[in-house]
């Protein structure tokens, strides 16, 4: 059986359209497990609704009413849920009818020539679109110029911007035993998704289907930038006329990798950040 995991916060306007998307899904093996981080709108009784038309395949948790943060709340419900495979949904997108059946066969694919005991995650590209769905690109890997293969490399991905969004993951039991448990660095950089391709990465085994399963809505505080494919660009442009951003984000680099349960070179971390402020200046003046 497959969890897909949701954690809402105020999402009254869109979480009735994410959850239809996820019903309407061609792979009917998964249950929805909501936990609300508390939401002061009408999120709940939309929930609520939602659970009593759907009871077999919808449960809400009651157990931790507290509010969390994203982060912890979604590892929450990781750590309490028991299930083959798990997914990360986000309140406010809606998923293409075949995400569920797509991620799992390729996940499927990826366990046929490994040992059960690996973990292994997939994960997918998104089409942004605006809040009405309108497509605003196909693809934010090439919008805005996310790179999936550096995932092939830790050091790569920990020193890039990121192509692995949690809403398009997928992952099995033997991963969940590697990313739990959970250590919160939501505000030094990145969250629980970022947590969870840094430990497969490292420990585990993380691909990813080159197409998106997922219409990625853009409103308020969740936009990626209207600047796409001009990311590193601009990194470096502010690092320029101010050089203590490298020293802030060097620092963050330094927090994060005590918080890993495995070594981080701090000597790679360095050399891989200066050949992308490399790579950035001469694509700024090439």
């Amino acid at each position: 059986m497959i969890a897909i995991l949701l954690s809402t916060y105020n999402g009254e306007k869109f979480v009735g359209e994410q959850i239809e998307s996820i019903i309407s899904q061609t792979n009917k093996d998964w249950h929805l497990y909501i936990r609300d981080d508390g939401s002061k709108d009408s999120t709940i009784k939309v929930l609520d609704e939602y659970a009593s038309k759907f009871p077999k395949q919808i449960s809400i948790d009651i157990s931790c009413p507290s509010n969390m943060g994203a982060g912890e709340s979604f590892m929450y419900l990781l750590s309490v849920v028991d299930a083959d495979y798990y997914m990360f949904c986000d309140q406010d997108d809606v998923w293409n009818n075949d995400k569920v059946e797509k991620t799992f066969q390729r996940i499927r694919e990826i366990e046929s020539v490994h040992d059960e005991t690996i973990g292994i995650g997939v994960f997918t590209d998104l089409t942004l679109v605006d809040s009405n769905l309108n497509i605003l690109s196909a693809s934010l890997w090439k919008a805005d110029n996310r790179h999936p293969e550096y995932t092939k490399s830790f050091y790569k991905q920990w020193t890039n911007r990121h192509a692995s969004y949690g809403c398009t993951q997928m992952f099995n039991k033997a991963a969940k035993e590697l990313v739990l448990p959970y250590r919160q660095f939501k505000n030094i950089m990145g969250g629980h998704d970022n947590w969870v391709e840094y430990i497969l990465i490292k420990k585990g085994v993380y691909e990813y289907i080159d197409e998106p399963t997922i219409l990625y809505r853009q409103h308020g505080a969740n936009v990626v930038g209207a600047n796409f494919g001009h990311g590193y660009r601009q990194e470096l442009k502010k690092i320029i006329h101010n050089p203590s951003i490298l020293l802030k984000n060097l620092r963050k680099d330094y927090d994060r990798m005590k918080l890993m349960p495995f070594h981080v070179s701090l000597f790679l971390v360095l050399w891989y950040r200066f050949k992308q402020s490399i790579t950035s200046f001469f694509n700024i003046n090439g």
